[in-house]
């Protein structure tokens, strides 16, 4: 099994600046292993083998994920466990069948079982799902999710469904890591056209200035910006990195907008914070040095980074007087004027530079994040905590709630379909419920 991995990571490592940053995650290692095995190709190598994107072919990779089972086990009409789980060693290669139908039942929420029919072996119908561990019934576990990626705190829920807050919290805690995955498994392969990065301020436990002069050491309390990149033509959040407003946050961010696109790089747009040029070039650029001049002379070792011939940056710079904005001007730092101007004319939705669009969502994420709303004693105590919430909101946003911006003409031209943006992004085919998106199964659970 070692030298399996071994081999995995590399033959699907992208490139060897992934490799000087982080190893792939496991995730990311099953969603490549699965598209390899489809294909029977690698889009990462460099032997002159073509790509192939999954873009625009949802249908086929849904159907790629319903073939290894990882479907859901009470989100679909067939089971995740009676496709694809094995047994342990003495009957390993038996797979249970599609016939089998749960033993029993367990606890009060009446838990299906399935049985082995070899190994007489029990397996729970919750288990590799975001309800493992949870002693709710289904229907108020999917009640306390929804009430929290609306807005509502958790005294709230718990109010509103009789529940405690430690429940609620739980409950929150194990939907916002399950959410995190099936975003890891399914975003992938993205075609990106613009982006746009902007951050957002919030705070956990206490706002920069109480904080003593020891708890200022401490990274994971006092403001903490959401460092955000938003894709407008498919109303995507490509990467939300909650952390300290520095360099190293902002990179994390284009790290993870490049992971995620298919080696097409959009055009960015920014406001003028200057280490968002900075983490564009580290990500997208090339390292170079300068030549010595002349024969004579020690050598030079300077170098730095310059950007690559794709690579198209924007920024919009505000004027304020008295905390009111006066004037809006924007400047191109990278790329030539008619590469953008062409960009914008093709988009269907950017008439010019502009950061409006992430703006737009950071003010959805404030109205539907109770962790996020000003004022409020709904604020985060724990950084955890802090995180757990907006992957469930953000994984509620992509998958669940249909987008009103996106929705499309029927093939009658008489009816509106409605449509999420995992679907414009062609990851997902339908809309999905509160259901079928926490028992996404999660194959290392």
């Amino acid at each position: 099994m070692e030298e399996y991995h071994n081999q995995s990571r590399e033959i699907f490592a992208p490139c060897s600046r992934q490799l000087f940053f982080e190893p792939p995650s496991p995730a990311q290692q099953l969603y490549e292993t699965l598209r390899w095995l489809r294909t029977g190709r690698d889009d990462c190598s460099e032997h002159g083998l073509e790509i192939v994107h999954l873009n625009g072919q949802a249908e086929t990779l849904m159907e790629h994920f319903r073939h290894q089972g990882m479907t859901g086990l009470l989100g679909f009409n067939k089971s995740f466990i009676a496709r694809r789980l094995t047994c342990k060693s003495r009957c390993s290669r038996t797979k249970l069948t599609e016939t089998n139908t749960p033993s029993s039942l367990y606890g009060k929420s009446k838990v299906p079982l399935f049985r082995c029919i070899r190994c007489n072996e029990r397996y729970s119908a919750r288990r590799a799902t975001a309800l493992w561990g949870i002693r709710l019934c289904d229907e108020d576990y999917f009640r306390v999710t929804k009430s929290l990626a609306e807005g509502n705190g958790i005294r709230t829920t718990s109010r509103i469904l009789d529940l405690d807050k430690d429940t609620v919290q739980r409950c929150a805690l194990s939907a916002g890591e399950h959410c995190r995955f099936v975003e890891s498994v399914l975003m992938h392969h993205l075609h990106l056209e613009e982006c746009q990065l902007d951050e957002m301020w919030s705070f956990v436990f206490k706002k920069q200035g109480h904080l003593s002069a020891f708890e200022q050491l401490m990274d994971d309390i006092g403001d903490i910006w959401l460092h955000v990149a938003f894709e407008p033509r498919l109303k995507l959040f490509l990467a939300v990195v909650p952390a300290k407003r520095n360099l190293e946050s902002i990179r994390k961010v284009t790290r993870t907008v490049h992971l995620k696109s298919d080696g097409h790089t959009p055009l960015f747009t920014g406001d003028e914070y200057s280490g968002n040029l900075d983490a564009l070039l580290w990500e997208y650029g090339q390292l170079a040095r300068d030549d010595r001049q002349g024969l004579v002379g020690p050598p030079i070792r300077s170098s730095y980074m310059v950007p690559t011939s794709g690579l198209n940056f924007a920024v919009v710079n505000k004027t304020r007087e008295n905390g009111r904005i006066q004037s809006v001007k924007s400047e191109i730092v990278l790329g030539s004027k008619r590469k953008i101007k062409k960009i914008l004319d093709d988009s269907p939705c950017s008439r010019n530079i502009n950061i409006s669009f992430v703006e737009r969502s950071n003010l959805h994420q404030r109205l539907n994040n109770r962790r996020l709303t000003r004022k409020t004693l709904g604020f985060s105590k724990k950084l955890a905590m802090h995180e757990a919430q907006i992957w469930l909101c953000r994984g509620y946003y992509h998958y669940v709630r249909p987008h009103s911006s996106l929705k499309v003409r029927s093939d009658d031209k008489a009816h509106w379909t409605q449509r999420t943006p995992a679907m414009a992004a062609g990851v997902t085919n339908h809309v999905w419920s509160m259901k079928e998106l926490l028992t996404f199964p999660n194959c290392y659970n």
